[in-house]
């Protein structure tokens, strides 16, 4: 079953229960920066083997934090959607040309002290190494990636705006906004339910 999307507060909008019911093959995991994005896609990856997760940084990064060309993200991004089954994790720019083949978006999108906190912690959890959903040679050094975060947390309202804005251009796609734990881990549970029938997990 699709569902449409609906407005809450100005929001695209939708319940986290009971949508997922049909076998799901392309999912858009989006938000801001530090609303755990990459978190979920690996917990996604637990419950659904089959979909392999793919990182939009890992399309757009080379080394130290360079970014190829539009050009070659472009590209790179069409190839990987024209695929059949892909759990693709990233920021609102990869919607436009993603949205059309998704079965579902999940919208993360928690409290901002939780972003904040989130952002904050996270270059001392991989200092000195690069994350596991990025190119080798992207190293997080906090004070660099505090910059980056003071950045990415006054852009906050263009982001939600961006993203709201994008989807409600959808029709017939079921979209989850997610605000709370609770909604977050009934959407991984709701998943697992996805799965093709007959599929066998090794």
């Amino acid at each position: 079953m699709k569902a449409g999307n609906t407005r809450s507060g100005g929001l695209v909008s939708q319940s986290t229960y009971h949508l997922l019911r049909e076998p799901l093959q392309r999912v858009i995991i989006t938000g801001a920066n530090g609303t755990g994005k990459s978190h979920l896609a690996h917990r996604f990856a637990t419950q659904r083997p089959d979909l392999p997760v793919i990182s939009f940084d890992s399309i757009k990064l080379t080394q130290n934090w360079v970014q190829r060309s539009e050009p070659e993200i472009e590209q790179a991004l069409l190839s990987t959607i024209a695929k059949d089954q892909w759990i693709l994790e990233g920021g609102p720019s990869l919607l436009h040309h993603a949205l059309p083949r998704a079965d579902c978006v999940i919208w993360l999108d928690p409290p901002e002290w939780i972003r904040a906190w989130q952002l904050f912690s996270r270059p001392w959890r991989h200092r000195g190494k690069t994350r596991p959903e990025l190119p080798p040679g992207n190293i997080d050094w906090p004070w660099q990636q505090y910059r980056f975060a003071f950045h990415a947390l006054k852009k906050r309202k263009a982001m939600i705006n961006s993203i709201s804005l994008q989807l409600s251009r959808q029709q017939n796609l079921s979209v989850h906004h997610i605000r709370s734990r609770n909604q977050l881990n009934q959407i991984v549970f709701e998943l697992a339910l996805s799965e093709p029938q007959g599929q066998n997990r090794s």
